[in-house]
């Protein structure tokens, strides 16, 4: 139980980041000269994301 909740928790702390690092990086894009980096950003947050969540489920399996 209380491996599940670490797992929960980091996944939840990355997801929320990640996703506000989406919601720039799609911002960003409407500007008149986007930047590179909030795309960068997001997508090694969501990298991150997926890599924990399939770390659980080989941890909790």
């Amino acid at each position: 139980m209380r491996r599940a909740l670490l797992w929960d928790s980091a996944l939840g702390f990355v997801g929320f980041f990640a996703a506000l690092a989406l919601l720039q990086a799609i911002l960003n894009l409407f500007q008149p000269s986007p930047a590179l980096w909030p795309g960068l950003l997001a997508g090694v947050l969501v990298a991150l994301e997926w890599a924990l969540w399939r770390a659980k489920r080989k941890d909790l399996q």
